[in-house]
């Protein structure tokens, strides 16, 4: 699914005209806890965690799982079925150390993912809601990439891709503004996301934004 404002998750009550709170409990965690995740117990092991937003149907995670064993990767995802698709692919492979969770991405990282504790994280055709009156609940504004600017250690990297160009300028505006960050010279080109947009998408033709920041 595109990265972006979540749906309301139907585990929690709903009172009329009063939003639910945003899905941010891991795997095995009660509703709405909020406490940061401690990635070395949630995976079982240690070492370098990457996590994506808006991971979809997994494909980009699992071929990057299986590729760098090494790595612990997390599939944030607000749609239940793509998460379950996801996991089964993760399943079919053989693979240990990537999973699926169904989360409000946006919410986990800004409430719960530690300073310093992710090696990337990756964005990849985030919903750019294009109304102006809808603008307010894209992704990527400077409370989100103060939030992820603090998770990543010094020389993590924000990966993002999209198809929109101009949400892209908008994308880069914002991340540019965020001191603790920095833009990686000439990370326009050269690399693709691998996801099942992309791939749609240059098939149809379509251009590409990409860019890649890392922490100072």
């Amino acid at each position: 699914m595109r990265a972006g404002l979540s749906p309301a998750p139907k585990e929690f009550v709903t009172t009329p005209g009063i939003p639910p709170p945003p899905k941010i409990a891991l795997p095995g965690e009660a509703p709405g806890t909020a406490t940061p995740v401690d990635w070395a117990s949630f995976f079982g092991r240690s070492g370098p965690v990457e996590i994506e937003i808006g991971s979809g149907r997994g494909r980009f995670l699992t071929d990057e799982a299986a590729a760098r064993p090494g790595t612990s990767f997390l599939g944030a995802e607000i749609e239940v079925e793509y998460t379950r698709i996801a996991q089964a692919r993760a399943e079919k492979m053989g693979l240990t150390n990537v999973r699926f969770a169904r989360l409000d991405g946006k919410s986990f990282v800004l409430a719960r993912v530690p300073e310093a504790s992710l090696a990337a994280i990756h964005v990849f055709f985030p919903d750019p809601w294009p109304k102006k009156r809808h603008a307010k609940r894209r992704l990527f504004e400077p409370d989100f990439v103060r939030a992820a600017a603090r998770a990543l250690v010094p020389g993590g990297l924000l990966r993002v891709a999209t198809d929109n160009l101009p949400y892209f300028e908008a994308i880069r505006e914002v991340l540019d503004a965020e001191p603790a960050i920095e833009k990686v010279p000439g990370s326009e080109a050269g690399w693709s996301s691998g996801t099942d947009y992309e791939r749609k998408y240059e098939k149809a033709g379509r251009p590409m934004a990409r860019g890649v920041w890392r922490r100072r």
